[in-house]
């Protein structure tokens, strides 16, 4: 089985590829920048130097990575920009820095499930899951010093993008649901891995109070709903965005 993670150099997506690979995929890690000695070194992964916001360049990364099939993709590229550590506010945030994020947290989304699709309609049970956020819901926090909102180290530009990509999700599910392909998205809260190493350790700690289970969850706590929603048990679910926040954010 074949199987795309993009994203697959940072926390999450390196955790992702690695569940994938033990369930039997072979994997193309697609990620702006190139492997390193750290990365997964398996025969089963490919890693591929993409800008994944180039319309060509995707579209050659997802033609050659599904030369044999596609079973899966998983959109895991993302950024969110930090100032000392913490969220940028709305008026410190110029246009450049608002695209870029849409751009990488979004417009790559896009890309990839339009450049895949064709291939993954061709097999039985073809998933795609985007990583959202739990931010998509919560929105960015209140200046330094104030007291509503939960505390998070995101800003305007990152809660919004993944908000987009949340509805991008669902749109994904109805429009493919026909050619028997399954779009669900996994939103994580405040992990252990990738961004949170730009986050400052008085914003960590103000996080970590507001979560039921008193913990930063682990990329491989993500990985592990990722690897469900790709399976056959997860057969009859698509449209869906499944909380991995350790209660951060309760539906």
């Amino acid at each position: 089985m074949q199987a795309i993670v993009t994203g697959g150099r940072g926390g999450i997506g390196r955790a992702i590829v690695d569940r994938l690979v033990s369930t039997g995929y072979d994997v193309v890690a697609a990620d702006v920048a190139p492997a390193s000695d750290d990365d997964l070194s398996a025969e089963a992964v490919a890693h591929v130097v993409t800008d994944l916001t180039d319309e060509a360049a995707v579209s050659d990364m997802v033609r050659s990575a599904s030369a044999g099939g596609l079973h899966v993709l998983v959109n895991c590229a993302g950024i969110s920009p930090k100032r000392n550590g913490a969220a940028p506010q709305v008026p410190d945030i110029d246009l450049d820095e608002w695209d870029r994020v849409f751009s990488v947290n979004v417009r790559s989304c896009f890309l990839t499930i339009r450049e895949a699709w064709p291939f993954l309609a061709e097999h039985d049970n073809a998933s795609i899951v985007n990583v959202v956020s739990a931010v998509a819901k919560l929105a960015a926090s209140g200046p330094p010093g104030t007291s509503y909102g939960l505390t998070h180290p995101a800003g305007a530009h990152y809660c919004a993008s993944k908000a987009a990509l949340g509805n991008l999700t669902l749109s994904v599910a109805r429009a493919l649901a026909d050619r028997g392909i399954r779009c669900n998205g996994v939103a994580p809260g405040f992990i252990n891995s990738g961004m949170r190493n730009a986050t400052s350790p008085a914003v960590e700690q103000a996080v970590v109070r507001q979560l039921p289970l008193g913990r930063p969850g682990t990329s491989a706590e993500v990985a592990n709903v990722v690897d469900f929603l790709v399976s056959p048990a997860a057969s009859y679910l698509t449209g869906e965005i499944i909380d991995v926040d350790g209660g951060w954010s309760p539906d």
